[in-house]
């Protein structure tokens, strides 16, 4: 056995080996930290607050049939219990939760001369916004299956209120309808 620098070589040995496993056992236990961290990243938690869409069946008014399109009309869906302001980040989410407190599909708003102010599609098609904004300004009591179509007026502004539905045509929009809209636009413009 050797002495260096006073210590015996066997000792160093042990020392140099404790050292290493102790530097092994760090790197684990920070990757192991690391790890946890990103699952809980990736994992998607349940909000508590967000009340889940039940899907149901409006009810059909087989009375009134569409002289236009030989469709059959629809009174206005009924309103669910949604908060479309507190909680959202812009306008568009907004209308998106306006869209399901009224179980429609896409609701859009535009000026009268068809230009977009907001949507709850990513992607409104600009032909039919324009399109729909030109009808209800020619004849504001025309009906089409899936459409609804309603004015607002916003600070001296008039918009127009595009409803898509599946195959329905809908009745005049219900005042809550355009009160909810009109809020929104109170809120965020």
């Amino acid at each position: 056995m050797s002495l260096v620098f006073g210590i015996d070589s066997t000792v160093l040995v042990l020392v140099t080996g404790i050292a290493v496993v102790i530097c092994i056992v760090a790197y684990l236990v920070v990757k192991k930290i690391q790890a946890t961290k990103k699952a809980k990243l990736h994992k998607i938690a349940a909000d508590p607050f967000r009340i889940p869409l039940r899907v149901q069946e409006i009810p059909v008014n087989t009375k009134g049939i569409s002289p236009n399109q030989g469709a059959i009309v629809a009174s206005a869906p009924h309103p669910t219990e949604i908060n479309y302001i507190h909680g959202m980040t812009d306008i568009s989410q907004s209308l998106v939760a306006l869209a399901e407190k009224y179980s429609l599909d896409e609701i859009t708003l535009a000026t009268s001369d068809g230009l977009l102010l907001a949507s709850s599609h990513r992607t409104p098609a600009a032909d039919d916004i324009a399109r729909y904004c030109r009808i209800y300004t020619t004849n504001p009591l025309g009906r089409f299956p899936g459409i609804m179509l309603f004015g607002v007026e916003h600070k001296g502004s008039s918009l127009v209120g595009i409803a898509k539905t599946k195959g329905r045509v809908l009745q005049e929009p219900d005042q809550e309808l355009i009160c909810d809209t009109k809020d929104i636009l109170n809120w965020w413009i």
